[in-house]
């Protein structure tokens, strides 16, 4: 499987340029996987007590829409939407990048997290190996 990792403004631009994948007006959530995130940095917490940790510091997430739309191969008009949407495009099946944004920052991939990973996907980036 494709994983065509986009970013957006919010939920309604996705929906309008990616209404392909919605069923009246929702999302078809067998070829979708809407409101992802992209953690930049991690909660961090105290947990001196156990049975009461403190947050010391909220997690950081990038700002914008993700979502991730899976398909069986690579879909040149998605890749291509404008603006660079398309951030990424992973084989879930081989476990790797197949695709980034020509302005993507390629050192955000060693640290940066998607949540949540597609299903079965492999990838070397975010956490998640």
């Amino acid at each position: 499987m494709m994983n065509h990792f986009m970013k957006f403004s919010d939920e309604a631009t996705a929906k309008v340029v990616l209404a392909a994948y919605t069923i009246d007006g929702e999302w078809d959530l067998s070829r979708v996987i809407p409101g992802q995130r992209v953690v930049l940095a991690r909660a961090e917490w105290d947990d001196s007590d156990p049975e009461n940790p403190v947050q010391i510091s909220p997690p950081v997430h990038m700002p914008g829409y993700f979502v991730t739309v899976s398909l069986p191969a690579i879909d040149a008009d998605l890749r291509d939407l404008p603006d660079n949407a398309c951030r990424l495009i992973g084989d879930s099946t081989a476990g790797g990048l197949v695709y980034n944004a020509p302005d993507l920052d390629t050192d955000l991939l060693a640290t940066a997290i998607i949540e949540p990973v597609p299903a079965g996907a492999r990838y070397s980036f975010g956490g998640a190996a």
